[in-house]
């Protein structure tokens, strides 16, 4: 289990960014290819996660399968003819649950609750989260290349809306920004004041 320095403290808990992630998306093609050999191109993955083989059982339910440490390891294609966009899922070959995502460990795929994998962002502080949720919401306005989008120094009052926003919305979206921000900021203080004292005039 991967150890290591995180926020001050000792980390022993696995993240699923640490691992390749199989998405069901990948495999999509595979519902109308033929059946046979097919090889997955990722140069962080081994051999035996690499190759895989397309089988099909007798109720017409198409399988990928991989041998893994000399173990057969069987990931079902199971589309939901339901939704509008007919998604797919594959199954945890330990569990057998359809996922979206499989995680690629040692001797296995499996989902992220059979390996006991937490999400990045659990880890995380409240000053943090915020100013994720912060950078998210200017960028949903003004877009990801905008001057200054991730600087939170640089106030965005009078930044211009965006071609073809209505004015309603645009407004709307900055309150719910400026609400986000007003939060931040005494946070920092907060931070600021147990790091290193609180201010002294002359």
């Amino acid at each position: 289990m991967p150890k290591g320095s995180h926020y001050g403290r000792t980390r022993k808990r696995p993240y699923t960014s640490e691992y390749y992630r199989l998405s069901a998306i990948v495999f999509k093609p595979l519902l109308t290819a033929k059946l046979g050999r097919y090889n997955i191109t990722h140069d962080h993955l081994s051999e035996q996660h690499k190759h895989f083989e397309l089988i099909e059982t007798d109720k017409k339910t198409r399988v990928v399968k991989f041998n893994i440490n000399n173990q057969t390891q069987q990931v079902a294609l199971i589309q939901d003819n339901s939704s509008v966009s007919n998604k797919l899922y594959i199954t945890c070959p330990c569990c057998q649950s359809k996922r979206q995502h499989l995680y690629a460990v040692k001797n296995v795929y499996a989902c992220r609750e059979c390996l006991g994998l937490h999400y990045a962002t659990q880890a995380e502080r409240p000053r943090d989260r915020l100013i994720r949720k912060i950078r998210k919401k200017r960028k949903s306005i003004w877009g990801a290349d905008w001057p200054e989008v991730n600087n939170l120094f640089a106030h965005p009052q009078y930044w211009p809306k965006p071609k073809g926003t209505h004015w309603k919305t645009f407004y709307k979206a900055k309150d719910e920004l400026y609400q986000l921000e007003r939060k931040y900021w005494p946070m920092v203080e907060l931070y600021f004041q147990s790091q290193f004292g609180n201010l002294k005039n002359n």
